[in-house]
């Protein structure tokens, strides 16, 4: 007998299919509150405010650009929105998984945790990806052209969130039709990852955090999701695949190179 435990699910994710009013109403409200706390963050100034409490240098947020931000600032709130839209999007279009309470506050929290990390960053001198030499005046796309970091971060970004949301959305077109119903998906895009969504969960979180806090704090950050993926969310997966799908879910696993990131891993 191996000394060795069985990766545990911490998520609170419920697998089963059913109405849940609350936990999905309770979900999108914080998710969508969520926009609205990064954005006051960076216009209210109290990311600024944070970090110089701390004893740090801070870098201007507040502008006469786009949303009262400066260009930087407005990037980072769009970025967060995208965030909000996803999670949004995936709850009431997609998932039909029951969304309990105690679930949609946890991953609605750990998201803001990580959100609100990448604005208190964006906004220290230290770790701020922002333009030098950018005129207040510059717009969305000047600014993002001007730093290498941003043009990583947010490449990723849109990577990461249109991979994630349209391998869902063909998942969800297949598990639609009634021939399909208790047949596992590897098609479209599954056909390059078995848990490409986490892929690209991971891609987009690694663009966030690049675009806010600059290389350093986007390998960081990939890192952990790398691992939190591969070590626990996909052999969690995997479990629970294998024993609801059993010989059909074996063979895409069989035809399908890679378990997270093409070419990665």
């Amino acid at each position: 007998m191996s000394g060795k435990s069985e990766p545990q699910d911490w998520s609170l994710a419920s697998r089963e299919k059913r109405p849940s009013p609350l936990g999905t109403t309770l979900f999108v409200g914080l998710r969508a509150a969520d926009a609205v706390l990064q954005y006051s963050l960076l216009r209210q100034g109290w990311a600024a405010d944070a970090v110089t409490s701390l004893g740090g240098l801070t870098i201007p947020t507040i502008g006469a650009g786009p949303l009262g931000l400066t260009p930087y600032g407005a990037v980072l709130s769009i970025l967060a929105v995208g965030t909000s839209f996803k999670h949004v999007v995936w709850q009431l279009s997609i998932s039909e998984q029951e969304m309990k309470p105690a679930a949609a506050i946890a991953i609605a929290s750990f998201n803001t945790i990580f959100n609100g990390a990448n604005t208190l960053l964006s906004a220290w001198v230290l770790t701020s990806a922002a333009p030098t030499d950018l005129s207040a005046s510059a717009s969305i796309s000047e600014a993002i052209l001007s730093s290498p970091s941003l043009i990583a971060g947010v490449g990723l970004f849109t990577l990461g969130l249109t991979t994630e949301l349209y391998a869902e959305f063909q998942r969800k077109r297949f598990k639609s039709q009634p021939e399909n119903k208790g047949k596992p998906y590897g098609g479209g895009l599954w056909s390059l990852a078995t848990n490409v969504n986490y892929g690209g969960y991971t891609l987009w979180r690694t663009g966030y955090a690049m675009a806010a806090g600059g290389p350093i704090w986007g390998l960081v950050v990939g890192a952990f999701f790398f691992y939190d993926f591969t070590s626990r969310a996909i052999p969690v997966l995997d479990r629970y695949c294998t024993n609801k799908y059993g010989e059909s879910w074996l063979e895409i696993k069989k035809r399908t190179p890679y378990r997270l990131l093409p070419l990665l891993y």
